[in-house]
């Protein structure tokens, strides 16, 4: 019987070896506990929603986590609400049958960070590989462009655990096939419209800086005269993300402003952020700084080039898209603009090269987006691309899967994530108790 599935499956069309494939990854890679304040932050959330039908953490068994606000005599999670107001969709029915979420191991983690990361991370890979069609790449090179953003980045090693930014680049991988099967009039031009604004405004709500996408993909809309007219339906889902997102924020503070930006909500009794100047968001880096900052973020021991190899011939990719005037130079002006902004954001605004993460997870939202410009590398494919491609993939591969291990990276090990995870594998198999 075994046998047989297995023919079959060598058989099936690469969209459907793609998606068993996906779904197998996720249920085996998707972590059982959470692994950091971050994670923690966002559990707190989830549990206080769906337990105590409110956004304050004081109750929950989370609450011990240093990513937190102090606000009018409560705790609450400093993160964008969205991604926890989702995953308590999930936990709902699940605490209502009985399966608890709490610290330490547990099934309503997994499940929770399944159902909604792991769902993200499948359904933008799908949207990626369909994305790919309008290239005109045969479907058996499309799967080999889609191994690499799958299984050959860090979007990979972040699909693994409850955060945002895989959320996000889920969400902006999806938006931006909606918007190619609207320029392509591939159905209806108005359902894929709001289908783009939809997820575009929602990764923006769960990542923030992400939302500067939804702006510039909106005059993509505009300059094109068959979308121009079906504009407003690429407007109206706002009223299902960020609307809600803004009304949760001043739930909390009466602002809309974020909470996680007013320092003083960092500053109660015992916080570890007193006078800590690792808050993200917060100042501006001296401009004699910020190019040395920008630079290491890029190459170095947790240089975002680095573990994402494939990266190189997608920018590459996407230069020659706008300066050779290719079918795709809209899309790539657009996601170039966006990708400086996102990098120049966080260059300007942050120092701390994501904290304790392996590599620089700010900066995963844009995977799909950027590495749809590897297109061109499969063009002309031969005998040389195809060992390069390969070479590339089986070490992308491990640095991911490496990544895998544990996104939010015990530095204690090694200045450098990769090292700092196989240090921690390799004390773990030594002593199960130490977290692997």
């Amino acid at each position: 019987m075994l046998s047989a599935a297995r023919l079959r499956l060598a058989q099936a069309a690469p969209h459907v070896r793609l998606l068993v494939l996906l779904v197998l990854v996720a249920v085996g890679a998707t972590h059982r506990a959470s692994g950091s304040w971050n994670d923690d932050s966002r559990m707190a959330t989830i549990q206080s929603l769906v337990e105590f039908h409110s956004l304050v953490i004081d109750h929950s068994d989370f609450v011990g986590t240093g990513d937190k606000v102090f606000v009018n005599g409560h705790f609450y999670s400093e993160k964008p609400p969205m991604p926890a107001v989702i995953g308590a969709l999930i936990y709902l029915p699940l605490h209502a049958v009985g399966i608890e979420l709490h610290s330490g191991t547990n099934l309503a983690y997994f499940l929770i960070t399944l159902f909604t990361i792991g769902g993200c991370w499948i359904a933008g890979t799908l949207a990626f590989f369909g994305s790919l069609r309008f290239t005109g790449l045969d479907p058996e090179r499309r799967l080999l462009a889609t191994l690499a953003l799958a299984f050959g980045s860090l979007y990979l090693t972040w699909a693994t655990t409850f955060n945002n930014h895989e959320m996000a680049a889920g969400c902006l991988a999806v938006g931006f096939y909606c918007l190619l099967r609207g320029r392509y009039a591939e159905g209806s031009i108005p359902r894929n419209l709001a289908a783009a604004g939809l997820f575009l405004s929602l990764a923006g709500t769960a990542d923030m800086p992400t939302a500067i996408f939804y702006p510039i993909f909106f005059l993509y809309v505009l300059r094109d005269p068959a979308l121009r007219k079906y504009s407003l339906y690429y407007l109206l889902p706002i009223a299902v993300t960020v609307v809600p997102a803004l009304a949760l924020n001043f739930s909390i503070h009466h602002s809309i402003v974020p909470v996680q930006i007013v320092r003083a909500y960092f500053e109660y009794p015992d916080s570890p952020w007193q006078g800590s100047p690792s808050l993200s968001g917060m100042t501006a880096n001296s401009w004699s700084s910020v190019g040395s900052y920008a630079l290491r973020t890029l190459v170095s021991e947790k240089g975002f080039l680095v573990y994402n190899p494939f990266l190189v011939i997608a920018v590459w990719g996407l230069g020659r898209e706008i300066f050779r005037n290719n079918p795709f130079r809209y899309e790539a002006i657009a996601i170039g603009t966006g990708t400086a902004c996102l990098l120049g954001y966080y260059w300007v605004m942050t120092d701390n090269f994501a904290g304790w993460s392996y590599s620089i997870r700010w900066f995963v939202p844009l995977l799909p987006l950027l590495l749809f410009f590897l297109y061109g590398f499969f063009q002309a494919w031969n005998v040389g691309r195809r060992a390069v491609f390969n070479g590339l993939l089986g070490v992308s591969v491990l640095i991911a899967c490496v990544g895998a291990i544990n996104p939010w990276s015990a530095l204690v090990y090694d200045d450098a994530p990769l090292l700092a995870n196989i240090k921690q594998l390799i004390a773990h198999i030594q002593d199960p108790l130490i977290f692997p």
